[in-house]
């Protein structure tokens, strides 16, 4: 930072050196155009300081900026690379996140899949089970109600699919992109 501030002053300088000098050319100028006096010895040496101020100006500049170049270059010395840390994301750090933290998580999706899959499995042979019988007393019902001319009763099966707590598309969004679990669920 001193190197950055030392330059920057040194270019300050020479800028104001430059403004001083012009200031004086404008100077030089009106007096000759007022007091009608050839000023043009002093105009030249004038005109030559200002040539003088501008270069020292650039130079200032230009080293200015081959200062700041190398206080970056300097400061990148010892220092982490962003190349560095992604390599290292992706070689290193994530794999033993995946291991830590990932693996368990995915052992309960897989055992939580496989118990839902199971209980779907076990709704649906409770339902054969019963729905043979469900048929029949649906058939009787449907006889006996037109012979006595009357509203035939429907008879309820054991349970509705829409009925039961799957997962359902929409709650797995909302997880996903708001990190709320669905109505009724608690967070384990």
């Amino acid at each position: 930072m001193e190197l950055r501030a030392k330059h920057e002053a040194s270019v300050k300088a020479a800028e104001d050196k430059l403004a001083e000098e012009l200031a004086q050319k404008q100077e030089l100028l009106r007096r000759e155009f007022e007091e009608g006096v050839d000023l043009s010895a002093e105009r030249a040496k004038s005109t030559a300081a200002i040539d003088k101020a501008e270069k020292a100006v650039q130079e200032a500049k230009e080293l200015r900026d081959a200062a700041f170049a190398y206080t970056v270059e300097k400061s990148k010395e010892g220092r982490v690379k962003a190349l560095d840390l992604a390599l290292d994301w992706n070689e290193n750090f994530i794999n033993g996140v995946r291991e830590k933290e990932l693996a368990p998580i995915v052992g309960r999706l897989a055992s939580a899949r496989s118990d839902m899959y199971n209980a779907l499995l076990d709704f649906y042979e409770l339902v054969d089970k019963y729905d043979p019988l469900r048929r029949e007393i649906a058939e009787l019902e449907d006889r006996e109600s037109n012979a006595e001319r009357r509203t035939t009763r429907y008879i309820t099966e054991i349970e509705q699919d829409y009925n039961l707590p799957l997962v359902k598309e929409m709650d797995i969004r909302n997880i996903k992109n708001r990190r709320e679990l669905p109505d009724g669920i608690k967070r384990k």
